[in-house]
């Protein structure tokens, strides 16, 4: 089947109603738009145009991103700084989405997953508590704030 070609005009379209049904980064946007056979001058222009007309923004998508990962999924701040990375988002506004993680939400949901894997609360065996180090390190928190919940060798 023959790839659809369209207009300049019918991409910002499209790419308008990609943005508005839920937040995307500019990196997301760009993809899109290659998917759809778009060149890489009407890409750029058709991104300057949705940046401007607020469609698209880094900066928010981050901030949901931040908040959405560390609810649902139980990630910890280095996966998530690390995917955002992945989608091309500046460093300082992945810190500055990062810095509005709450602290006592941060380690409940660390407690959470740690209880959660930990069923009693008889001694772990060694080997118990490398492959719970290794599944919340995996998951992106560090060893100091898997410590700071009350983990320790």
């Amino acid at each position: 089947m023959k790839n659809q070609e369209w207009s300049p005009a019918e991409l910002k379209s499209k790419l308008e109603a990609y943005c508005a049904a839920a937040e995307h980064c500019e990196s997301d946007a760009r993809m899109r738009l290659r998917h759809w056979n778009c060149d890489s001058q009407t890409e750029d222009s058709i991104i300057d145009q949705l940046i401007e007309q607020n469609y698209i923004s880094d900066e928010r998508y981050a901030k949901a991103f931040v908040h959405d990962k560390l609810l649902y999924q139980g990630w910890g701040r280095v996966k998530i700084a690390y995917m955002l990375r992945a989608k091309k988002i500046a460093p300082q506004i992945i810190q500055s989405a990062l810095e509005t993680i709450d602290e006592t939400e941060y380690f409940r949901i660390l407690s959470h997953l740690i209880s959660q894997r930990v069923k009693s609360k008889k001694e772990l065996t060694r080997e118990e508590l490398a492959s719970l180090y290794r599944f919340l390190t995996q998951r992106g928190f560090t060893m100091e704030e898997i410590i700071g919940a009350g983990l320790s060798l």
